[in-house]
């Protein structure tokens, strides 16, 4: 094995770029031959039949690497990723009843929170609260963090976007805070060479699609990079970092239930879903969207040099005040400009 230092993170992400640039390249002609496409429907954004399960060669790419890089190779976690990447290629393809996706993704995490050494016995709130409730917690924040990444896969190039602010961000913070480690340089490593790579082909208007058995264990793997945060007391780069996400998803989520709609049901009531169906283009929400994911990027760094407590207020405030302009911005006045053109 291969001991990660700063140039072997240069190496991942080089590796992780060029082998998902041309395995998902090869892997368009060949879910065409198995008819393995996405057909639109009156849930869909996009409007024509799509290859989907690209995921699968990400993901195969992401074991490859973990075991050619990492030096403590960790099975447990290995067999996490295969478990929800198999899961959720299934459920591409044959829909798997949400409770039993639900079970398995609840197992992958439980496996890691356990046995995996980067977040074993983690302990983020300082016994502030008692250790269960905290353990409770942390496991309900990671599968829903899961979920919303899959949730948020909606448009062409989002989940690209989403995972490029992650990794730099989190890599970034890791670095100025003295706090980086094997794992953390390889995981941001990977998600942004994987990233850039796949955005070639999935850019509006997208050649093939991620599916579950991408979206699901990317969000499972960024998760994890969002709970490391947390681990070296940088809890406030996670949440600044995925303010958007999280806000979208959410409110999205609660609404659903109070208009007692089934949460897990495809829909198109996203916020980033509205100037879409207004007839604004894919590529146009995801660069505002990337806009205010650099923003966001800056302000993690501001905090992280200035880790005093007036200083990481102020940097989640304004992060909270972009974050809602954003959403109002993507709800009303993008559609109002593209209709005053």
């Amino acid at each position: 094995m291969i001991k990660i230092t700063s140039f072997i993170w240069l190496i991942t992400l080089i590796l992780s770029f060029i082998i998902n640039t041309i395995t998902v390249k090869l892997s368009i002609p060949i879910l065409k031959k198995i008819n393995a496409i996405d057909f639109p429907n009156k849930r869909s954004s996009h409007s024509l039949p799509t290859p989907k399960g690209a995921g699968i060669v990400i993901m195969l790419s992401f074991i490859f690497l973990y075991y050619l890089f990492i030096e403590q190779l960790n099975i447990i976690f290995l067999f996490s990723i295969i478990i929800l990447t198999s899961i959720s290629f299934i459920n591409d393809y044959k829909q798997l009843s949400a409770i039993f996706r639900i079970i398995t993704q609840s197992l992958a995490i439980l496996i890691v929170l356990y046995f995996w050494p980067p977040i074993k016995d983690i302990v983020i709130f300082n016994n502030f609260i008692p250790i269960w409730s905290e353990k409770i917690l942390i496991f309900f924040s990671l599968l829903w963090f899961v979920n919303l990444f899959n949730f948020m896969d909606g448009i062409d190039g989002i989940t690209s976007t989403q995972c490029l602010i992650i990794s730099i961000g989190t890599i970034i913070s890791f670095y100025l805070s003295g706090k980086t480690s094997d794992i953390t340089l390889f995981l941001c490593a990977f998600i942004s060479g994987a990233s850039a790579a796949f955005l070639l082909w999935n850019w509006f208007p997208a050649k093939i699609f991620l599916g579950d058995a991408g979206s699901i264990p990317l969000g499972f793997i960024n998760a994890l990079l969002m709970l490391m945060l947390c681990k070296e007391g940088l809890w406030f780069v996670a949440l600044i970092l995925n303010s958007y996400y999280l806000s979208d998803s959410t409110y999205t989520l609660l609404k659903r239930i109070k208009m007692k709609k089934k949460p897990w049901e495809a829909h198109k009531e996203h916020i980033y879903q509205f100037p879409i169906q207004k007839g604004v283009k894919h590529s146009t929400v995801c660069k505002i969207i990337s806009i205010h994911g650099l923003l966001l990027v800056f302000i993690s760094i501001f905090s992280v040099l200035k880790p005093e407590p007036i200083f990481i207020l102020s940097s989640l405030i304004i992060t909270g005040i972009s974050t809602l302009y954003l959403l109002y911005y993507l709800k009303n006045n993008l559609i109002i400009n593209l209709e005053k053109k």
